[in-house]
């Protein structure tokens, strides 16, 4: 199993331009096989910051995710929103 933690950080400005892109990324890749689980937070002291809580069942799975066509549309666009590069995080489960 693989979690993800990614970081985006909006302009102030984007955050209600962001939500339908962050919505239509949700939901296509909830579809996506391998996804356990694929979940969007917004910080609670700072709403431009916007968390996406990731599992996959392999890193295959991620990787996938990573080379589809939804990805491939929707992220540069997230990114163009940003006021800073995002931030990941990739981790495995203690054992």
């Amino acid at each position: 199993m693989v979690r993800v933690i990614a970081k985006n950080f909006l302009k102030a400005e984007n955050i209600e331009v962001a939500a339908p892109l962050f919505r239509e990324m949700i939901a296509e890749t909830v579809k996506e096989d391998g996804c356990i689980e694929y979940r969007l937070f917004v910080d609670n002291s700072d709403p431009t910051i916007h968390i996406f809580t990731e599992e996959w069942t392999t890193q295959e799975a991620l990787d996938k995710h990573a080379a589809s066509a939804h990805y491939a549309r929707i992220i540069p666009q997230i990114r163009a929103l940003c006021a800073k590069p995002g931030e990941l995080s990739l981790s495995k489960e203690f054992k």
